[in-house]
């Protein structure tokens, strides 16, 4: 059987994309910590519970709930991607939340850098630095553990 230029192509795209399968991840919220204000009383208490995506170039997307510095229930959903440092992996997200005094709760901009250091097998710590933007976000250092289900 003889394939034609085009379908060798999709052929192989179709094998390269079967063999790229993401990894999902369950990621416990841990704590935060955030540098000292008198504009705001923020908790370093944040628990909250999310999901990741990540693919074999390390692309990442997430989604999840938690507490907020403010103590208020909120969402958040990122993209980010990182990259292999040794075991360790470095990286960037964007992404939104809510809840926030800013914009009245509504949607607030998000981003950070993002390392991702393994524990064991399929559990990690991620670190999230989250910079000070003027008014609307304060600078945050936030942990949470990641478990890789699938």
């Amino acid at each position: 059987m003889r394939l034609s230029p085009c379908s060798a192509a999709i052929l192989l795209a179709a094998a390269r994309l079967a063999a790229a399968e993401p990894t999902w991840h369950l990621s416990l919220q841990l704590y935060s910590l955030h540098e000292h204000t008198s504009a705001v009383d923020l908790t370093n208490n944040t628990p909250g519970l999310g999901i990741m995506r990540v693919t074999e170039d390390h692309w990442l997307a997430g989604a999840g709930i938690f507490r907020n510095s403010l103590a208020r229930t909120a969402g958040y959903v990122y993209l980010g991607k990182q990259w292999p440092l040794g075991k360790v992996r470095a990286g960037v997200s964007a992404g939104l939340t809510h809840r926030y005094n800013y914009n009245n709760g509504g949607l607030v901009p998000l981003g950070g850098a993002l390392v991702t250091i393994p524990l064991a097998d399929r559990w990690a710590l991620d670190l999230i630095g989250i910079p000070r933007i003027g008014n609307y976000t304060y600078t945050t250092l936030h942990f949470a553990v990641r478990w890789q289900f699938r």
